[in-house]
């Protein structure tokens, strides 16, 4: 019984240290023919990814767009 009770709190402990350790913002910069022209932090929505926000389209090797990390 103590084995059990102790494999729940380890759960518990470990769901607690996933939820707080999340990062709630995303670092976005916008390129403009492979310079980054502005980078800002924003707040992350409705806990989407922040790789869902941007969107790049790479030509010769130059990024254009923006990129969500």
């Amino acid at each position: 019984m103590k084995k059990v009770i102790l494999a729940i709190a380890a759960i518990a402990v470990v769901v607690c240290f996933s939820f707080t350790s999340c990062k709630k913002t995303c670092t976005c910069k916008t390129y403009l023919d492979g310079e980054v022209m502005s980078t800002r932090e924003d707040v992350d929505p409705q806990g989407k990814k922040c790789s869902e926000f941007g969107e790049v389209i790479e030509s010769n090797g130059k990024k254009t767009g923006l990129e969500c990390r």
